[in-house]
């Protein structure tokens, strides 16, 4: 009977093994301060990357790297091994092996389905020029930024002359565009090259992640984020003139960029990066004279008649 139970036990533990080891790749769902618990796999690198909605991560993933979970973050770890990875995370003993685990469930669960939903982000503006609070759109589906007049407005309710007008701007692939109505002037459309703002798939230019990296490290610095359990984390570091610039990144939750983008920002050059497949949201950017930061992020909607205007270009 006791050679029996061995058999069953070394059987069990070679068909948890094989399914670990599935297409090279070991999943952990890993949680602070409990440590991680083995997702004893059954899908194929395919079937995973669909369900992660995370092409870009299951196919930058080395033979025999670890695939993170944590909540809606994820990422491979290629240098620790399952048990230092679980101790990493504040396990104690063995990581516990979980079988016929649900992953769509539980990213259901924890909001982390990317479907890219137009987003509305609150801001507060601090410079020698200007401060206030205001507010813009992120519409993945149109590929732009919007800043409508209504929080145009509301920014520069103080600025003489900004009641005599109204002023809707977009940010389109590297490009910004304002649409100024003004009872002199009639309805006029002009056109600047920014840089970023890049949403669309083959958009060109714009900052990258080599830049981010080789420029900005963090500084162990955490916050909360906004009205959740989460944390921001800052980085800091240098523009193209050297001075300081200061970033604070979130949870991203239900946004996640297209492989091979890095930044998708807004109006007030804040919104989402990616880094290493990661996204997050850009919650501040603040440098020796300016400070923009989030104080909000929402889904949210907008409509814009272009009808009329006329190009100054």
């Amino acid at each position: 009977m006791k050679n029996l139970i061995l058999i069953i036990t070394l059987l069990f533990t070679l068909t948890a093994c094989s399914q670990e080891q599935k297409n090279g790749l070991q999943i952990a769902l890993c949680e602070k301060e409990k440590g991680c618990a083995i997702i004893l796999a059954k899908w194929s690198k395919q079937e995973l990357s669909q369900i992660l909605k995370r092409p870009d991560l299951i196919s930058s993933a080395k033979e025999n790297s670890i695939i993170v979970m944590e909540k809606c973050v994820f990422k491979n770890e290629y240098k620790l091994t399952m048990q230092q990875l679980h101790e990493a995370y504040g396990g104690k003993g063995n990581p516990e092996k979980k079988v016929n685990f649900d992953i769509e469930k539980y990213l259901l669960k924890n909001n982390c389905i990317c479907t890219n939903p137009t987003k509305k982000f609150t801001v507060t503006i601090s410079t020698p020029e200007l401060s206030g609070s205001s507010y813009f759109f992120l519409s993945w589906d149109k590929n732009e930024s919007y800043f409508p007049n209504e929080a145009f407005q509301q920014l520069y309710a103080d600025q003489e002359g900004a009641q005599e007008m109204t002023m809707d701007s977009f940010l389109r692939n590297g490009e910004y565009f304002g649409y100024a109505s003004h009872p002199s002037y009639g309805k006029i459309i002009s056109k600047t090259p920014t840089g970023v703002g890049n949403f669309g798939p083959n958009a060109k230019g714009g900052l990258s992640e080599k830049w981010f990296k080789n420029n900005f490290k963090p500084t162990g610095n955490k916050r909360p984020h906004l009205n959740t359990r989460d944390v921001q984390k800052e980085y800091k570091g240098i523009d193209s003139e050297g001075k300081s610039i200061t970033f604070w990144l979130g949870p991203s939750y239900d946004v996640c960029l297209a492989p091979g983008k890095f930044e998708a920002l807004g109006i007030f050059f804040v919104g989402y990066i990616a880094v290493d497949g990661i996204t997050y949201s850009l919650m501040e950017v603040s440098g020796p004279t300016y400070k923009v930061q989030v104080t909000g992020i929402e889904n949210g909607s907008y409509n814009f008649n272009p009808a009329g205007y006329k190009s100054m270009n």
